[in-house]
Parts: C-alpha cells; sequence; structure tokens
C-alpha cells in the first residue's frame, strides 16, 4: 500500500482528507501536516524529514498545496535523500484517486502520481462553460433531428 502524506499551510491538508473520508470512509496510512502561522519552519520540516526517513522503504506519495510554498519546498529538499513522488497543487479529486488507487497491486507509484496528476488538473472545471457548451450541443441535435424528420 502507498503511504500518502498531504502537505500544506495551516489546515488545508486536514480538511481535504476529512472531505475524502466522507466520501470514501476512514483512511490508514494517511499523514497529514499543516504549516501554521508562526510554527518554526526547520521543526516542522524536522518533523516531515523524520516520517519520510521512518517509512522509507514503503511506497511514498506526497501531495502539497502550492508549488514554491514552504511546505512544497521543505518536500523538495527530501528529494535529494529519499525516494518518492510528489505532486503540487492537491486537489479533492487527487486525493480521491490516489487514496481509491493506491492498493492496486499492478499499478507503480509512477504510475499512481501520474493518474493523480491527470485526475487533478481534469477535476478544474469552468461549470458555466461547461453547461454553455452541452446546452449549445443539445440545441445542435435537436435541431439535426427535426431536420432529418422534415427530410423523412
Amino acid at each position: 500500500m502507498v503511504e500518502i502524506f498531504l502537505i500544506s499551510h495551516e489546515d488545508v491538508s486536514v480538511s481535504l482528507l476529512r472531505s475524502a473520508e466522507l466520501i470514501l470512509g476512514i483512511q490508514n496510512h494517511v499523514y497529514t501536516y499543516s504549516l501554521k502561522r508562526g510554527e518554526d519552519i526547520e521543526t516542522f520540516g524536522e518533523t516531515i524529514s523524520k516520517k519520510i526517513e521512518e517509512l522509507k522503504n514503503e511506497k511514498i506519495l506526497i501531495l502539497t498545496d502550492m508549488f514554491g510554498g514552504t511546505p512544497s519546498n521543505i518536500v523538495a529538499a527530501n528529494l535529494k535523500n529519499h525516494d518518492f513522488k510528489c505532486i503540487s497543487g492537491m486537489n479533492l479529486p487527487m486525493l480521491l484517486d490516489a487514496l481509491m488507487l493506491r492498493e492496486s497491486e499492478p499499478l507503480e507509484i509512477e504510475q499512481l502520481a501520474e493518474q493523480c496528476l491527470k485526475t487533478g488538473k481534469e477535476g478544474i472545471i469552468d461549470i458555466e462553460k461547461m453547461i454553455s457548451e452541452k446546452n449549445k450541443e443539445n440545441d445542435r441535435r435537436k435541431k439535426n433531428e427535426k431536420y432529418q424528420i422534415n427530410q423523412g
């Protein structure tokens, strides 16, 4: 099973996990780390590094909230000494995919990371535009059906 870390500013990671558990049920082997205002960055980084070291023989997928932010930078620094996959810009569709797919035996950690990245991107949708396009498509289809009836 893949170990999943959720690392963020404030309680983003905790809230995402709670939301995922509302949908999928309680999850094991998921670790949340939230950098709080005023928290010592070095101590925060050491806590994460120790957990990565503790699980070094396991497959690890780390999701962070934002590329270039302190949580993401701390994770990037750990890539020098540890082998794991990391994606920044985590969102709920990405996390749900990670949790559901992580137990799939033929799925390698690289494939899991790629799938999560894809799902995360696909989960970002302009709803108004999507509805508008669907309505236009339905209108075209109705016009075609009407034309075919009149021709027949």
